[in-house]
């Protein structure tokens, strides 16, 4: 494991950690969206480079559903990400090619040593998402559908079947 991945788990589990601890008395079995990742997601460490395309600062899901509707070969990704220019967690999107390599429209390769760690979507829960919520962004915007994800996990279809079992 490298020295990023380590980290960004560690944190994961301690943000995941206090967030339970707070919440308590919450019946819901997964109280943050780090836990739910914890729980169904993957590391991804290699970056491809140079990225084929460069969207906007600060607007990483709105960067990646756009690429995808333009690149349906990829795969559109979600959890959080660090960087050598990035020293702390965030949530973040990308997306992967059928290699498993990052695309990251938002931080190219401006960010060095990256690492990642999400869920990979299918593009029909994407899309799916995005119509039904109007916002960009899926983890981000959970309150938008009662927390269901939260509460019952992610539904079926919603997951990548190359990456992740339904």
């Amino acid at each position: 494991m490298n020295d990023n991945l380590e980290y960004l788990l560690k944190f994961l589990n301690q943000q995941a950690d206090l967030i339970d601890s707070i919440y308590k008395k919450s019946t819901t079995p997964r109280k943050s969206s780090q836990r739910l990742i914890l729980e169904n997601g993957l590391p991804f460490l290699t970056m491809s480079k140079p990225s084929p395309f460069k969207g906007e600062p600060k607007s990483c899901y709105q960067n990646c559903t756009s690429a995808l509707l333009k690149y349906p070969e990829l795969s559109y990704c979600e959890g959080f990400a660090i960087s050598k220019e990035v020293s702390f967690t965030v949530a973040h999107a990308w997306l992967i090619d059928n290699n498993s390599q990052v695309i990251d429209p938002t931080w190219n390769e401006d960010y060095t040593e990256s690492t990642y760690f999400g869920v990979v979507f299918t593009n029909e829960f994407v899309k799916k998402i995005a119509l039904k919520t109007k916002h960009y962004g899926i983890l981000e915007n959970y309150y938008v559908d009662k927390y269901q994800i939260l509460q019952q996990g992610f539904p079926k279809g919603a997951l990548h079947p190359k990456f992740h079992v339904n």
